[in-house]
């Protein structure tokens, strides 16, 4: 699905510790992503130098409930944490011992903004997700 020019993507900036291995790390500009296209996901940007970019996308409502307590059981999970930086750790890869710690005030910041849009963003996109739906299951 392509984005219409009159909902913009939703970005939210802030700085990340990222951690590859326990005694190494570094704060590196981050950005939380919001696209009315797809809003039940949520995508995690890491901005490194000369406009280089590594991102995730996974549900939004892991960073909402990661607020809170432990989520997540897959390549993603999110849960409180103190640390460099208070707020969340999101430890990506299920396999990864990469983990980036987001301050608590940029994530409910972002949560609270995709809050107000998500089901205004959802009821557009429904019928076209209701034809992808009885393409597939039609096998048409």
């Amino acid at each position: 699905m392509t984005q219409r020019p009159d909902d913009p993507q939703l970005t939210v900036g802030t700085t990340g510790f990222v951690v590859l291995e326990e005694d190494e790390g570094a704060l590196i500009p981050t950005e939380l992503v919001y696209r009315p296209d797809d809003c039940l996901a949520a995508r995690l940007v890491l901005l490194g130098p000369e406009g280089l970019e590594v991102g995730w996308t996974f549900a939004w409502d892991l960073l909402a409930r990661g607020l809170m307590s432990p989520t997540g059981d897959g390549d993603i999970a999110v849960r409180p944490a103190p640390g460099p930086v208070d707020g969340v750790e999101v430890s990506l890869g299920a396999r990864s011992t990469a983990r980036v710690w987001l301050p608590g005030e940029g994530v409910a910041e972002f949560v609270r903004k995709v809050r107000g849009r998500v089901g205004l963003d959802a009821r557009r996109i429904a019928p076209a997700l209701d034809k992808e739906l009885a393409t597939i299951t039609n096998g048409t």
